[in-house]
């Protein structure tokens, strides 16, 4: 990464840290201080749902990564965004299955992968991501993406460009390839392109 890309994507990660930092100063002036002083700052994680500690989370990084996404796309034009993209998405998914095996995830075969994706991608991008499997078997299975966190935040901003469908596309297929290398994962439905969900076949070659 050049020293340009660091700079601007410091800037941009300093400014949501800022943010964050703004809205916990203004929560604490509507909180009781003698309530403060009694209770410890693990008392206070507690009061906050396990989901809404996952989603903010989710949510921080997902603006961060589509910032970056998009100052990519914009700096290197869409060939070598794209380029950069499949690499890296890919060597992600592949790196992904070892966080799999750590929550006990086992399987080898297309339905396993098509149950294992989805799990990791959803604790990626929080709970607000939703996926349907049909047709599964131990050859073939269609994934449905039903509610996507990543597309329903390019939305929110405006951002019309498709910074998501090779980033998808190579994640899944490198997860597949990385559970068996018999595995493929391919996109054969895209928002960006149109189509009302994304969709995905993982197929088992013969």
């Amino acid at each position: 990464m050049d020293r340009m890309i660091s700079s601007s994507t410091r800037r941009r990660f300093l400014r949501t840290l800022a943010v964050g930092a703004g809205g916990c100063a203004l929560g604490s002036l509507v909180i009781d201080r003698q309530d403060v002083m009694g209770q410890s700052i693990d008392g206070y994680l507690e009061k906050a749902p396990l989901a809404a500690r996952w989603g903010i989370a989710a949510d921080t990084m997902i603006y961060y990564q589509i910032s970056y996404y998009k100052f990519l796309l914009e700096k290197e034009g869409r060939e070598k965004f794209e380029e950069r993209i499949k690499k890296g998405a890919f060597a992600a998914g592949a790196n992904y299955k070892g966080v799999a095996e750590r929550l006990g995830y086992t399987g080898s075969d297309a339905k396993a992968a098509a149950a294992m994706v989805p799990a990791m991608a959803s604790c990626i991008y929080g709970p607000a991501q939703k996926y349907e499997t049909v047709n599964a078997s131990n050859e073939s299975a269609n994934v449905k993406c039903i509610s996507c966190a990543f597309w329903n935040n390019l939305r929110v901003r405006k951002i019309s460009e498709d910074i998501c469908s090779t980033l998808s596309q190579n994640f899944w297929d490198g997860f597949a390839q990385a559970v068996n290398p018999k595995l493929t994962a391919k996109l054969v439905k895209s928002r960006p392109f149109g189509d009302p969900v994304c969709e995905w076949v993982v197929q088992l070659k013969a």
